[in-house]
């Protein structure tokens, strides 16, 4: 084993290069199919659903969708014990997550410079295991539909919606407490936005569909818009959701509507992307180093006379191994050549190693 130390100039640090991939588990860019679990905890399922790609439970759960209203309205008031209130619990909590600190509301404009403020939200939220850094911003599209279940890639029918991020559009993402915040559109990744949020929020009356949160892997839904009996007349195609229960003794359930809206979408296409940081150590090795070794197998007799005795004067080693160590001698990462390089006196060597981290 042989040791060099690295130059200034063998080394280059902190290169960033940005990766996609398909976002959801066992590489897959689509998801068709849609199922939560037939008897969700009964401590769980009243704030939220974990949506799986089959009917196996054991599989990784790909995102979880939920409902939050401000004053708790469609869930059990809290007032008794047992209770919890879980609609006002989820809203304050996307709240303090996602809006800019004093900000008690979400705001559907869209963008404008009008004010469509809601007290209740449909929240999407991505396995982290899935998005990892971010999902793709202009690279997810998500179809939502009433009534029975549709096959992959079918609109007809008036009450079929898809929904994209508007962030294609824009050079500049509006920016919340800690995180890029783009409007959520109709449209589709193959054809682009065919309603901007703006014009949205002023035909429904109610505000735009929602807002995306890339690094946090959120698509935060307006109910008041997608759910039948909060739409303005001649504007029914977006109410892909059943109405709203507003009770305020018992759950209603009300993110079961969601999951059904997008089970019957049946498509919910993503990618997510990360930036990959990487270090490249030049490993220089003269024709005058490198060219002996401490293998046992180099060595015979109590001697420790050469095997080959052509090494005597054309001495002979194969590179199979880089190990990369710090000032106290250790050993940090190990990086394997994908066959030996043979290394003699008349041959020099080059080998580029690169930490991804």
């Amino acid at each position: 084993m042989a040791f060099k130390v690295f130059d200034i100039d063998d080394m280059l640090g902190n290169v960033s290069s940005t990766v996609a991939a398909p976002m959801w588990a066992n590489n897959s860019s689509t998801l068709t199919t849609f199922f939560t679990g037939s008897i969700q905890s009964s401590n769980t399922g009243k704030y939220y659903y974990d949506v799986h790609a089959s009917d196996d439970q054991t599989t990784d759960v790909e995102f979880s969708v939920s409902y939050g209203h401000r004053h708790g309205s469609g869930s059990e008031g809290g007032t008794t014990a047992g209770q919890s209130n879980p609609t006002k619990a989820i809203y304050s909590q996307v709240r303090q997550v996602l809006l800019p600190s004093q900000t008690t509301r979400f705001n559907f404009n869209g963008g404008g410079s009008g004010s469509y403020y809601s007290d209740d939200v449909f929240v999407i939220v991505a396995n982290r295991a899935r998005y990892r850094e971010k999902m793709d911003p202009g690279n997810w599209e998500l179809h939502l539909a009433s009534g029975s279940k549709r096959s992959a890639g079918d609109t007809s029918g008036s009450h079929f919606i898809k929904l994209i991020d508007d962030s294609g559009a824009t050079g500049n993402a509006s920016v919340g407490a800690s995180q890029r915040e783009f409007n959520v559109v109709s449209g589709s990744i193959a054809d682009g936005i065919y309603e901007t949020a703006t014009t949205a929020a002023t035909a429904t009356k109610s505000g735009s569909f929602g807002l995306f949160y890339p690094e946090m892997g959120m698509v935060v839904l307006n109910p008041n818009v997608i759910c039948s009996g909060s739409v303005i007349p001649n504007m029914q195609h977006r109410a892909v959701c059943e109405s709203l229960g507003k009770s305020s003794t018992v759950n209603n359930l009300n993110h079961r509507k969601l999951y059904n809206s997008i089970k019957s979408g049946s498509y919910f296409a993503s990618r997510r992307e990360e930036v990959k940081r990487s270090s490249f150590y030049f490993c220089r090795i003269p024709h005058d180093q490198f060219n002996h070794s401490q293998n046992p197998s180099y060595f015979s007799g109590s001697n420790a006379a050469l095997t080959n005795r052509d090494f005597i004067t054309n001495p002979t080693t194969y590179i199979t191994t880089v190990g990369l160590y710090n000032d106290n001698n250790e050993l940090l990462a190990v990086a394997k050549l994908s066959q030996p390089f043979k290394k003699d006196q008349n041959t020099e060597a080059l080998i580029k190693v690169r930490l991804d981290y």
